[in-house]
């Protein structure tokens, strides 16, 4: 957890000296992340990142809880007055409204090679109330620790390994890839070392998970209220807002947004689309009002964003 130290160093571990599970995820993010970019997975919550020089990382508020598994060069993330640094042989996650700046160091002879992962406020939430199902340990959990960087220890490794080698074969990926992300939420929810993303949860929340699901399917539909909402869960308007929020973090409406930019940052990043076709895509009727939000959540404009993390694709590569 973050410390009251200014800085929470993550000291490196080497691969030859890394456990043969360890080892084997290092190698298989390597052959992930080819090229230098973003390297995108089938899933749009997954991503490999490389990176051959020193520069700033931009990352707005993400909800749900954001994993980075770095293998080789580092990432200095900035969080107030205090700094973490993640190397190999770690993992480091945000959680809830942690907005960092960071530097990520990399050259072409080491360059900065991470898995990336965005475990979606739904999966959190249905596993949370999966836990509370059972009689589990669980310590109480941290209050206002939003970034955490912890030694990578081989169950997680495992199941991180899983997830990769998943995307090799299209039937593994859609069958094997979503029970895989499901595991690695439950392995960093479990951890005592990432015990803030714990809560208390009822049967009440069931119903918001399931609000959840329905906003992300229809979170391009302009006319969506909170009322059409509420009501698809059985709550009252106020009931609904309240209690969303505070499992959340985040209003409907707010998520609603967060779904719409980051499937237009997927449209960016993957097809090479067009703001104006990312934005339609995301269900804005306006390209201006798209590019506000998208620069608000994630630090650059749209097409900026896309050639910051996928150079290549500028020179048609």
């Amino acid at each position: 957890m973050l410390t009251n130290s200014p800085e929470q160093a993550c000291h490196s571990v080497h691969t030859d000296s890394a456990s043969p599970a360890i080892a084997a995820l290092s190698d298989a993010v390597r052959k992930f992340a080819k090229t230098e970019g973003v390297a995108p997975s089938p899933l749009g919550s997954v991503w490999a990142l490389k990176l051959s020089e020193c520069l700033p990382y931009h990352r707005g508020r993400n909800k749900g809880l954001s994993v980075a598994v770095a293998v080789s060069g580092l990432k200095r993330v900035c969080l107030g007055d205090k700094q973490i640094v993640n190397d190999p042989g770690h993992v480091i996650a945000f959680h809830g409204d942690a907005s960092y700046s960071a530097v990520v160091e990399g050259t072409p002879a080491k360059p900065y090679l991470a898995l990336k992962l965005q475990l979606s406020p739904e999966l959190i939430a249905q596993t949370l109330v999966r836990l509370a199902e059972t009689d589990a340990h669980t310590s109480s959990p941290a209050k206002g620790a939003l970034i955490s960087c912890e030694p990578l220890d081989d169950e997680l490794a495992g199941s991180l390994l899983r997830l990769v080698t998943s995307f090799r074969d299209p039937a593994d990926c859609h069958v094997l890839a979503p029970l895989c992300l499901q595991e690695i939420c439950y392995r960093i929810l479990r951890s005592d070392a990432f015990g803030v993303l714990r809560t208390l949860v009822s049967a009440r929340d069931e119903r918001l998970v399931k609000a959840l699901r329905y906003i992300e399917t229809h979170a391009a539909q302009p006319e969506l209220t909170i009322a059409e909402i509420a009501a698809e869960v059985a709550m009252s308007p106020s009931h609904f807002a309240h209690g969303f929020t505070a499992l959340f973090g985040q209003s409907p409406l707010q998520y609603r947004k967060q779904v719409r930019l980051d499937r237009a940052r997927q449209h960016l990043l993957t097809s090479n689309a067009s703001v104006a076709r990312a934005a339609e895509a995301a269900g804005y009727a306006s390209t201006s009002h798209f590019t506000r939000d998208f620069k608000s959540a994630f630090g650059l404009a749209p097409r900026q964003y896309a050639e910051t993390l996928d150079p290549p694709r500028q020179n048609g590569t």
